[in-house]
């Protein structure tokens, strides 16, 4: 069997002119912008610097494929699909790498497994569509067979080098990558191609966005960042004797500047949390909380609702919340 050994970050971009056999479909199951984002895309930059293709920052050095993120681990432990972008035959795979957040100094150990555990399908003239940081065990597909376009594959992991739960998605014609949102070809140097490989549905659902809230919750105690990515503190439910209401976020690409509107406001209408927050930093993943102190013996009973706003000059504000009973 073929073993897939792909290391994302030393492909060549394409230069080969051969025209897609495909326009391609989501490949994961998930709505974006709700439970599904894109955190990184392919970096068009030739040197150490970084640029997206809508001349953005939202990428690495290097980065060859489009990272599509789920909200959590608890997501990913209830399980959310890999599905094929285009009809194709699987010719490489690997399975048995254990899903880890990995630590820059465990990189080394990987041994050229980046990509985890992985699938590559071959779409024909040269065309091929990769599948990377599959959980361990829910390969669907075996080596040589033939698949249709939405077909399920597997499921997101967090295998190989990644420390978040994410499906990392490339396209490759012959050796080199190239970007769905540009396609083979382009008139300038930033936005869309021509003729981008994405169909014009999935195309319209994935507008580029410059920053991302990703995730709140209100937490009972000062959350830690490492139990809100596992989904220890997404809860519906707190008691009313909570000695705290910590409203959390996170988030990828804010940057030094930003303002920050945290509120939670209880059953009565009445302001529990109303604090702003600027940023004095830029940070690709950001996580930070505000919160209030019990108000003696107990909360009111009833529905809190927690909202977070991030204001950018120029840009329409980012809002995401959450709501929770105290009982």
């Amino acid at each position: 069997m073929w073993i897939l050994a792909l290391m994302l970050l030393v492909w060549p971009v394409a230069t080969a002119q051969a025209e897609p056999p495909f326009d391609l479909a989501l490949p994961i199951d998930c709505r974006p912008g709700v439970d599904c984002w894109i955190l990184r895309y392919v970096d068009h930059d030739p040197g150490p610097a970084v640029r997206d293709y809508a001349c953005g920052r939202l990428t690495g050095d290097g980065h060859k494929g489009t990272d599509f993120a789920i909200r959590d681990q608890a997501a990913m432990v209830a399980g959310v699909e890999v599905r094929a972008a285009a009809a194709g035959v699987v010719d490489g795979l690997r399975d048995g790498m254990p899903d880890q957040r990995l630590e820059p100094a465990d990189l080394e150990a990987l041994g050229g497994r980046s990509c985890g555990n992985g699938i590559r399908l071959d779409h024909g003239d040269g065309w091929s569509t990769w599948y990377c940081h599959l959980r361990r065990g829910s390969l669907m597909v075996q080596e040589g067979d033939r698949v249709v376009a939405g077909q399920p594959l597997a499921l997101v992991g967090l295998s190989g080098e990644t420390s978040f739960p994410h499906l990392h998605f490339d396209v490759r014609q012959g050796e080199g990558a190239v970007d769905p949102f540009v396609g083979l070809d382009r008139p300038q140097d930033c936005g869309q191609g021509h003729r981008p490989l994405w169909n014009a549905e999935v195309m319209a659902s994935l507008a580029y966005r410059p920053v991302e809230l990703i995730h709140v919750g209100i937490a009972p105690t000062p959350p830690e960042v490492e139990d809100a990515v596992r989904g220890y503190h997404d809860r519906r439910e707190l008691a009313i004797t909570s000695r705290v209401l910590e409203l959390w976020v996170e988030g990828y690409w804010v940057e030094a500047g930003d303002r920050v509107q945290f509120t939670i406001v209880g059953p009565d209408d009445a302001p529990v949390v109303a604090h702003t927050v600027e940023l004095d930093r830029s940070w690709a993943h950001w996580f930070q909380f505000v919160g209030a102190r019990r108000p003696g013996d107990a909360w009111p009973a009833g529905t809190y609702t927690g909202e977070v706003t991030l204001q950018r000059d120029g840009l329409a504000p980012v809002t995401i919340e959450r709501s929770v009973e105290l009982r």
